[in-house]
Formats: structure tokens, C-alpha cells, sequence
């Protein structure tokens, strides 16, 4: 039976496995404990979807398979991610591997035994290691010499039919400082160029991350200790748009953004894809026109537009995919942020410091905190309550310009205060222990009222603002808590279809109650520490393109509409009632510091957020 723990470092006590597996899981001193081990099919069940819907993956199982020395090394860590901290008390050798550029390439394909060989240690103290901290020591043992056999790989090794450099790259020490070079050196390899590195090497990792960019090669083996590899990257030619991949985004019940955006990442030069649209989607083709594609629009019908998208093999382009700029992926928890994400990359001076590898939409808006906490995000859009739970974690949040975004709206009946919501069922984003839910609850018995007259619902296991807005649309519920820019769309089929409501605004609640407090906070911006740390300079650059996008959104709100109704899956008119609704501003420095501090002090005396207000937490909001 499949075992399983919780990394407590990385728990946040959001109680999705509780609910998911209570007969396994519970909350103990403040995180979340596997307290009986699944013992019939239901419980295993139960504790896999556990699992798999924990946000920031801090639950992980012991499987029954060892680890061996034909296990990749990417594969392992992904599936066991609290093995990166063993790998480094092995070898501090191991935390290269651990960079983006090794981790999307060399540690996608290079085996233990590859490892083992680059970091120099032995093979079977790794396999034991790490084995053991997983459980399978025994299962390990009953493999044992197989764990270790040396497999001999096939090559697919070419006769060289290219012009070679004339300085070849030589290897005197086969480390993984030097793997990283070559990798660096293989990945800006530019279209019809070579090169050619010799020395001790060993070629299976290499020559997997060159095929995996289709790229000819050579391989010599001159003697047991001298290893010659000549890499070609022929360039592409034209391929017959006919035999584009179609990604027709009318099907798509998900926000299709994420999915273009890797598809047009994934292209080589030469390469492109069909989009198919009910409009001409003008934002997204700009957008890629940045990221070096042209685009050739054919309306099919008034349903149907397919625009085909092509990327260009000019020298300018190669230039801008395959330079020494830093690659950021970017991640956004909530699509109040959209307009301002939309503007700041049309953005030529962030274009001229960065390559954007990825933007990462989320539907499921608690599952970014897995990527901030794993460090897969560079920057994130994120709620300022987020900031408490990532106090430990490398990270900065040096802005917030999302303000009063939280309203109860109500149909078919009018509420002038939380009072007339008394013996109607409330639908609350997240669930009962989240901060939208327990600061609802705040104001309610700050303004004298009895907990027990309200009741609240909540999805399972998580109440989406999405779903929501459609029961309350469609007339299935008639009092909900949305943000923006829900509660803008809601607000405006309301009005066209004539439909009684009401709305109570959070930010005025509040501000009831904490007489002369302001703009409630919601979201900002979260940096990678390393990110701020290894290049400020280019952290500059985005906070001041980030200020200049949300000025433009706030002087332009017609047009701001129409750069960002696509990404939005919604008509610009309901979009154009989100940006006159929401609040942008741009707040930092010591008025950001106060603000934050005056507001954590009342979430934490109220206990709505477990945290500790000290210089640490303070220290997030400070760069």
C-alpha cells in the first residue's frame, strides 16, 4: 500500500486534504499531518486526490519502486521534491543541476548514474541515500547489482556534411559546472552555425538535450578517455501551413492563453500553428508580432476567423530567442490583473531585458502558491494575504495596486446592509477557513451581528468565483461575495437584463469599522529573491513599466478593454464595467509598509490570518 507524508515546510494549512481524506489526514499544531495510513482502496483513493489537489504540493507518497541508477534525475525530483535538499547534503554540486538551464534540459534526460559521474560521488551512496529517506531501502537491496547496471545507449550520430568552427571547445574536467557551459553553449546555438567540444565527457545526457532540439550531430569516441561531438542546428525551412497544428479555442472551456503562449515557445523558426477564433484576435496577435510572428488573418465566416500564425527566421528574431537575457516565467493568481499583464508586455523596454519564457494563468487560483514556493514563478500576481503564508520563502512583494476588489451582490431583493442578509445562504469564494470567508465573518460581528443568524456555502473543495458567478447569473443563488472582474461582469448583464440588485462593498464595510483606514489592499506583485537579488537592475525596469501599464489602464480604460477582452473570454463591453469598477494604484515604499502593517495588525487581532507581525514578515514588503 502506498504510503504517504507531509513536508511541513511547505503546508499551509489550507485544509483541502482534510476535507479530501479525513480519515487520513488532520490539522496538528498548525499543519497538516498524515495521522493513519491508508488501509483499504477508498482511503488510497482518497489520499491520492489529497495529493494531487494540495496546492503547494506538500504532500508527497513513498512509492513502492526504488529509485535506481537508470532513474532520471528531473522525473525523481518532480515526483519527490523534498529529495533536492538530500541530493545537496550529498554534493553541493547537485544545486547546479538544480538552474533553470540544467533543469529544462540536462535534468530532464541525465540518469543517477550521469550524475553520479558529473558530481563525482559514488554512485551506490546516492541510490542508498536517497533510497533510504524515501523508505525503499529493502526494495533497493532486492535489486541490488541491477540498480546500478550500465545500459549502453543507442546514438543516432550522423557523418558530418557541415562547416565546423575553427576553435573547438575542450573539456579538461568533466564537472557540472562544465555541463553547464556546453548545455549554455547547445541551447544558443543559432540556426546553420556548429560547434565542437572534445575532452572526458560523458555523451549520454548531452546528447539527449541536443536531440531534443533536433539538432544534427557527430559523435567520436577516440579512446576510453576522450569523447569528440561535433552539433549542427540546420536551419529550418518553410513548412506548408497546411500542416500547422490547429488549436481551436471555441472548444476550449479553459483559458486558452497558457496553451498558445507554450505552443508559440515551442515553435522552431519556420514553424507556426493555426488559431481558430470568432474574432479577429487582434491583442494576442500583437503580442506575438513581439515574440517574432507574423500572422495572416482569413475570416471563414461570421463564427469562424483563423489566423495563422508563422515564426519568422530573420536574424533579428534568432537574436531576441537566443540571447543572453535572463528567461522569467510570469504567473497570475487572479484575472483582475489581465489589463495590466496585457499592457505590460507590449512593454519594449521589458522586451529588451527579458525573454518570457512562460505566463501561467490560473483557474485554480491556490495552486500559484505551489509555484512560488517551488520557484517556478520569477514573478507572480498575487493577493497580499498570500504575503503571510510566504514569510519564510525567498520572496519580495514590493507592490500592491489592486484595492477594494471584494463586494456582496445580492438579486431579486435589496440589501442596504450586512443585516438584510440574514437567512440567506451566502456563497464564499475558497472555503470556511480562508480569508475571504473569515474576514466576512469579521465585519459581520464587528457590526454587532450574531454569527449564527448567517449561513454560509461553499464549494467542494473549493468554491470558484467563476462558478459562482454563473449560479448567480443564471438565478440558481441570490447572494454571493465576488472580486473583479466577476463582480463587473455580473453587474452588467444585471443591468442590460434589467434584474433588481444590490451591492455592499467590502472596502466600505471596512472602513466602517476602522475609521480613517482606506483602500482595503488585495494584490500585487511577488518577486523570486533571486530574481531581485541577481538582477535588480532588470526588477527596476519591471516596476516602473508595471507603474506605467496600470497609468495607461486608468487613462485609457476603452482601449485597455480591448488589449485584454480576449485574454478575458468576454465581451469588451463587460470588461470596460470591470475597469471603471476596479481600483489600480501603485503603492510602495514606506506609504506600502504602513498600509500593509495597519492592515496585517487587524487580520491578526481578529484571527483571520495565523501569522506573526515582526521585521521578518515586514521584510517581504522592502527591496
Amino acid at each position: 500500500m502506498e504510503k504517504f507524508n507531509v513536508e511541513k515546510e511547505k503546508c499551509i494549512a489550507c485544509k483541502a486534504c482534510v476535507r479530501t481524506a479525513p480519515e487520513n489526514f488532520k490539522i496538528e499544531n498548525g499543519k497538516a499531518i498524515v495521522f493513519k495510513q491508508p488501509e483499504n482502496k477508498t482511503e488510497l483513493s482518497n489520499s491520492q486526490r489529497a495529493m494531487d489537489i494540495c496546492p503547494t504540493k506538500a504532500i508527497f507518497s513513498k512509492k513502492s519502486d526504488p529509485i535506481t541508477g537508470d532513474s532520471k534525475i528531473r522525473e525523481t525530483l518532480e515526483k519527490y521534491p523534498h529529495l533536492k535538499k538530500v541530493l545537496l547534503k550529498i554534493s553541493p554540486k547537485f544545486k547546479t543541476m538544480q538552474n533553470p538551464i540544467m533543469w529544462n534540459t540536462i535534468a530532464k534526460y541525465a540518469t543517477f548514474k550521469n550524475a553520479a559521474k558529473m558530481a563525482g560521488v559514488s554512485l551506490c551512496e546516492i541510490l542508498h541515500v536517497i533510497n533510504k529517506e524515501l523508505g525503499l531501502e529493502k526494495e533497493l537491496y532486492t535489486l541490488f547489482p541491477e540498480c546500478i547496471k550500465d545500459t549502453k545507449p543507442e546514438y543516432n550520430s550522423t557523418e558530418i556534411a557541415w562547416e565546423e568552427p575553427e576553435t573547438i571547445m575542450k573539456i579538461q574536467k568533466y564537472e557540472v559546472e562544465t555541463l553547464t557551459l556546453i548545455v549554455n553553449q547547445i541551447e544558443n546555438l543559432k540556426p546553420g552555425k556548429s560547434l565542437v567540444f572534445e575532452g572526458e565527457i560523458d555523451p549520454e545526457p548531452i546528447i539527449k538535450v541536443i536531440e531534443s532540439h533536433k539538432f544534427l550531430y557527430n559523435l567520436n569516441k577516440i579512446n576510453p578517455y576522450k569523447t569528440r561531438i561535433s552539433v549542427y542546428n540546420k536551419p529550418s525551412k518553410l513548412k506548408n501551413n497546411k500542416d500547422y497544428e490547429i488549436l481551436d479555442v471555441r472548444k476550449m472551456q479553459q483559458d486558452p492563453f497558457d496553451i498558445i503562449i507554450k505552443k508559440a515557445y515551442s515553435l522552431d523558426p519556420g514553424e507556426g500553428f493555426i488559431l481558430v477564433q470568432t474574432f479577429v484576435p487582434t491583442p494576442l496577435i500583437n503580442m506575438l508580432d513581439g515574440m517574432g510572428f507574423d500572422a495572416e488573418v482569413k475570416e471563414i465566416n461570421p463564427y469562424e476567423v483563423q489566423v495563422y500564425f508563422t515564426r519568422r527566421i530573420e536574424n533579428d528574431i534568432n537574436n531576441y530567442n537566443y540571447s543572453d537575457k535572463p528567461t522569467v516565467t510570469i504567473q497570475s493568481a487572479t484575472p483582475v490583473g489581465y489589463p495590466i499583464i496585457m499592457r505590460l508586455l507590449q512593454s519594449k523596454k521589458l522586451k529588451q531585458v527579458v525573454n518570457i519564457k512562460e505566463l501561467k494563468i490560473w483557474e485554480e487560483t491556490e495552486k500559484h502558491l505551489g509555484w512560488i514556493i517551488n520557484k517556478k514563478a520569477d514573478i507572480s500576481f498575487s493577493a497580499l494575504i498570500t504575503a503571510s503564508k510566504l514569510k519564510d520563502m525567498d520572496v519580495k512583494m514590493p507592490v500592491v495596486f489592486v484595492w477594494d476588489n471584494f463586494t456582496i451582490l445580492t438579486r431579486g431583493y435589496i440589501a442596504k446592509s450586512l443585516e438584510d442578509l440574514k437567512g440567506r445562504k451566502i456563497h464564499i469564494p475558497l472555503f470556511e477557513d480562508a480569508p475571504p470567508a473569515k474576514i466576512t465573518r469579521y465585519l459581520i460581528e464587528a457590526k454587532g451581528l450574531n454569527i449564527k443568524d448567517f449561513e454560509f456555502t461553499y464549494g467542494n473543495p473549493f468554491g470558484r468565483p467563476k462558478q459562482i458567478m454563473m449560479d448567480f447569473l443564471s438565478g440558481k443563488v441570490d447572494t454571493v461575495l465576488l472580486r473583479e472582474p466577476e463582480a463587473g461582469f455580473v453587474i452588467k448583464a444585471l443591468e442590460e437584463s434589467n434584474i433588481t440588485y444590490s451591492e455592499l462593498s467590502y472596502g466600505k464595510i471596512w472602513n466602517e469599522i476602522n475609521e480613517g483606514f482606506g483602500l482595503l489592499p488585495n494584490a500585487g506583485v511577488v518577486f523570486k529573491g533571486e530574481l531581485v537579488r541577481e538582477y535588480p537592475e532588470i526588477v527596476k525596469i519591471v516596476l516602473e513599466e508595471l507603474k506605467a501599464a496600470i497609468e495607461w489602464v486608468n487613462s485609457n480604460k476603452k482601449e485597455a478593454a480591448k488589449l485584454s477582452f480576449d485574454m478575458m473570454r468576454a465581451p469588451i463591453k463587460n470588461v470596460e464595467k470591470f475597469i471603471e469598477r476596479v481600483t489600480f494604484k501603485y503603492i510602495f515604499g514606506k506609504e506600502l509598509e504602513d498600509k500593509v502593517y495597519k492592515f496585517y495588525d487587524i487580520l491578526i487581532k481578529n484571527n483571520i490570518i495565523s501569522a506573526t507581525l515582526d521585521e521578518k514578515l515586514m521584510e517581504i514588503f522592502k527591496i
